[in-house]
């Protein structure tokens, strides 16, 4: 009898995941729960876009500013001007619709990714973890065949002769059914798993922070803020509940994808899982990240479950799509590289010294999510170089409420609008200035300490992923 080592039977499952398909059985059950997932995104994603347009934000986010926070690497997107911005949201919303329909499914999803991802980059501070996920889970949605199962697409395709008449050719153009889909396959359900499975990891592993597990903190303060709480609003108040708390919140993001994996624990997880985001969502203002968690981590249950809910709509006839098989090797090589970069994105901090809550390094597109309550008081010291004349301005001056919140505290921002206020003085006549912050911060409730250095003329400093040691070091 031949034994395989360990190696080799590593080997063979690598090799098996690279060139072994799904059964055709399988690929007809996965295509529900593509749809099911589909239908789930296209929903939230119109919802949110509503509930983004009726507050007036884009006004606010994207109208108002005189400036805008732009990402490294690319300050060479701008916001469209009015009203051009609003038109880009009401196409937002089309494209949900049309997502959750399945009608012209990658012109919408791709519509939508790049839609979503350039309104994401206009301004880091109105950056959201959720936003951040939104765009993830689109790209990967770019390449799957969701539309297979209750779709407009495949009712429509399968009326029409796509073969022989113009409107079925047109069909064709416009869905790209010329170009060889690949059926649908049980990794692709891992893949959308895994995505929304790393926020919770992630943001389990972000929580091994001193501040989170021996001083209870933020927690503390926000628990506070809810004293009148109907009915536990007494208990919120008492140290012990935000101990217990921070550390049932950080065994729950490590375990929660494991444990929505497994048959005989999906089900009570999944319940701890609505009962924690419906807390959240009532006790902080967070906005839809406590729904998108809640239905997107439905795809964590088996294709038969998927297939029952979604029998409660019409499905359309779906033979119009042909199943021949597509390679799909070269999109598992992507899916490979795409989620070995999620895995090091939020490790990145580590390669800097110091605080990454106070720092802030590595911060964003790392899943820390709720980790720091931060408040800060900012200003510019302004040296005119050829009259020696000094004089102090504050970012409200120049920013709208939230620009000038977001920007008093995180120090890549401070960096940007000093180099503003310097262009500013330059096309207004002022001249060459030197320009130095004043910042002094309080991170989760320690004491206010400078962040920093008010001897640094920030004009002379540059953005980029070198450590920025003009920024202080957390007492």
């Amino acid at each position: 009898m031949e034994y395989k080592t360990r190696p080799g039977i590593f080997a063979e499952k690598i090799k098996s995941w690279f060139s072994t398909p799904d059964s055709l059985t399988d690929s007809h059950k996965t295509a529900y729960s593509l749809a099911f997932f589909r239908i789930v995104f296209g929903i939230l994603m119109v919802v949110a876009e509503i509930r983004f347009i009726s507050r007036d934000w884009i006004t606010d986010f994207y109208v108002k500013p005189q400036f805008f926070f732009t990402f490294f690497g690319f300050d060479w997107i701008h916001p469209l001007p009015a009203p051009y911005i609003y038109w880009v949201f009401y196409g937002l919303v089309i494209c949900g619709v049309l997502i959750a329909l399945g009608l012209f499914y990658r012109i919408a999803i791709w519509s939508f990714f790049l839609g979503f991802t350039y309104v994401e980059l206009l301004d880091k501070s109105v950056y959201l973890n959720h936003y951040y996920q939104v765009s993830m889970l689109a790209f990967i949605m770019c390449f799957l065949p969701m539309n297979r199962k209750y779709s407009l697409d495949a009712g429509i395709k399968a009326h029409l002769s796509s073969e022989i008449s113009f409107p079925g050719k047109i069909f064709n153009f416009l869905t790209f059914s010329t170009i060889k889909s690949p059926l649908p396959e049980n990794w692709m359900l891992w893949a959308l798993r895994l995505q929304v499975g790393s926020v919770y990891f992630f943001g389990g592993v972000a929580k091994l922070k001193y501040d989170w597990l021996f001083r209870a903190q933020p927690l503390r303060i926000w628990l506070a803020a809810n004293e009148h709480f109907p009915l536990i609003g007494s208990l919120l108040t008492q140290t012990w509940v935000a101990f217990v708390l921070s550390w049932f919140a950080l065994f729950f993001d490590l375990t929660a994808p494991f444990l929505l994996s497994f048959r005989k624990t999906r089900f009570y997880i999944y319940l701890i899982i609505v009962i924690f985001h419906l807390l959240t969502h009532y006790l902080f203002y967070i906005g839809m990240f406590p729904w998108m968690m809640i239905f997107t981590a439905l795809i964590f249950f088996p294709s038969d479950f998927h297939q029952k809910v979604l029998r409660f709509l019409p499905e359309p006839q779906t033979s119009g799509f042909n199943t021949v098989r597509a390679s799909t090797v070269n999109l598992k090589w992507l899916f490979t590289f795409f989620f070995l970069f999620q895995l090091i994105m939020p490790f990145r901090s580590h390669f800097y010294e110091g605080n990454v809550l106070w720092h802030e390094q590595g911060f964003r597109f790392s899943w820390n999510i709720m980790l720091m309550e931060k408040n800060a008081s900012l200003e510019y010291r302004v040296k005119v170089k050829k009259s020696g004349e000094e004089f102090y301005v504050r970012p409200s001056e120049f920013l709208t409420r939230i620009q000038a919140r977001q920007c008093s505290f995180q120090p890549d921002m401070i960096l940007q609008f000093a180099h503003y206020l310097h262009q500013y003085y330059v096309e207004n006549g002022l001249g060459d200035t030197e320009i130095r912050a004043e910042c002094y911060a309080s991170l989760n409730g320690r004491g206010s300490q400078l962040l920093i250095d008010p001897n640094v003329d920030l004009t002379k400093e540059h953005e980029g992923f070198m450590p920025k040691t003009w920024i202080t070091k957390l007492n």
